[in-house]
């Protein structure tokens, strides 16, 4: 971390914050008529077209190779499932099941990418485990699981999946082809949850496209391509330090603004679920070695 400076861990520090805020706007257009799908698919369209734009003026290459480009593309059907759930679910639940993620990482990282499973690995997938079940109320009875509650855990699945096809190959990819990639396939993801629902914009929310499309330029495209960024310059334990701002940040504003239940079993699950996304620093506390190639979780 003292080699990539302070910058970095700032910036992608404000991008988790802003990520754990994404389930506002998704909301907000929810109530203003923009339901289901709608408002994610005009935010992330608008944030492909801004790459495009970019790369167009910039004449930047698209250069990604397979592995960067599937990987992108799954970090796409994250966020395209984890917009569709924040309108299915609750925020929190939404959010606490999302980041089962970490304990998904580490499953794939020793199963697929022959990585040591370690002391810490245990710890992430029991705390993670644990976590989602006091979450969900303590009950393993499915009666009580949402569609948002399952489209949460798939997309952390699939973060995990993109991420980790990312940050172990890092390559010579840049944000903003990746971020384009990303965003796009974010887009068909809520094109075809609107096909499946028949719930598509009418004529008269014309003006709330074009805010959408706006907000996919001034917030998407900045938190996007900066986290995409931060994760090819800091180590994976700091990167997994800064995802709990993510939690935080989301859990907190929910708590304020939304009527939703937040009892003592989701704050012990909160808790659980926030110790094995920062179960990868532990070994430094204990004066261990953190194998930087262990990828971002």
């Amino acid at each position: 971390m003292a080699a990539a400076g302070l910058r970095p861990v700032i910036l992608a520090f404000l991008a988790a914050a802003l990520w754990g805020l994404w389930w506002i706007p998704i909301r907000w257009f929810d109530a203003l008529g923009l339901t289901g799908a709608s408002g994610g698919a005009a935010m992330n369209a608008g944030a492909f077209l801004s790459c495009l734009l970019w790369m167009l003026i910039r004449r930047e290459p698209f250069f990604l190779g397979p592995k960067a480009v599937l990987g992108a593309a799954c970090v796409g059907v994250a966020i395209g499932t984890y917009s569709v759930a924040l309108n299915y679910g609750d925020v929190v639940r939404v959010i606490l099941l999302f980041y089962l993620a970490p304990a998904w990482s580490k499953l794939i990282e020793w199963r697929f990418l022959n990585m040591p499973w370690r002391w810490t690995s245990t710890l992430a997938l029991i705390a993670a485990l644990s976590g989602a079940f006091l979450v969900l109320g303590g009950d393993i009875a499915t009666t009580g699981v949402t569609v948002g509650d399952g489209l949460a855990v798939m997309s952390g699945i699939a973060w995990s999946v993109g991420a980790t096809l990312i940050f172990i190959n890092p390559g010579s990819a840049r944000p903003i082809p990746l971020s384009a990639v990303s965003a796009l396939t974010a887009a068909l993801i809520a094109l075809l949850f609107m096909t499946i629902e028949g719930d598509w914009p009418n004529g008269g929310q014309g003006v709330l496209i074009a805010g959408g499309l706006g907000l996919g330029l001034l917030y998407v495209v900045p938190i996007l391509a900066l986290t995409l960024w931060s994760a090819q310059v800091l180590s994976p334990a700091t990167l997994t330090f800064l995802l709990t701002a993510e939690i935080l940040a989301g859990v907190i504003s929910s708590a304020i603004l939304l009527d939703e239940p937040f009892g003592p079993l989701r704050v012990a699950g909160a808790a659980l679920i926030v110790l094995g996304a920062l179960s990868e620093i532990l070994p430094s506390l204990f004066g261990q070695k953190v194998d930087p190639g262990q990828g971002r979780t």
